[in-house]
């Protein structure tokens, strides 16, 4: 249920995305829209996941479950909290979401040693 909410997300947003960029000046918008989108994204797929999510110093993700709290660092994906099971959540949810929002380009995955 929750992956058919991701694809739907990602698919919506990849059809807001323009094809072609033509000045420099749209190419740095774009990208500044597109970062905005990013977090909108990640925040509402956070909210899916575990409800209470607000934003606390710094602009990082407070997340709140059954009086658990978790922070989250968006930019090195360490997440903080005492409770080791809503930390591993928060961490494994994170990363899943970081791949869905930015998936490997097809030019690093050629790269990459096949398993």
């Amino acid at each position: 249920m929750v992956s058919d909410s991701v694809v739907a997300l990602v698919l919506n947003i990849s059809r807001e995305i323009p094809k072609v960029v033509v000045k420099s000046e749209e190419a740095t918008k774009t990208e500044e829209e597109n970062n905005k989108k990013e977090e909108k994204v990640i925040y509402a797929l956070l909210v899916s996941q575990f409800g209470d999510v607000k934003f606390g110093e710094n602009g990082k993700p407070v997340i709140s479950v059954d009086g658990n709290v978790a922070n989250l660092d968006k930019l090195s994906g360490n997440v903080g909290s005492e409770n080791e099971g809503l930390k591993e959540r928060v961490r494994v949810a994170f990363q899943r979401i970081q791949n869905v929002v930015k998936p490997i380009p097809l030019s690093v995955s050629l790269l990459l040693p096949s398993v």
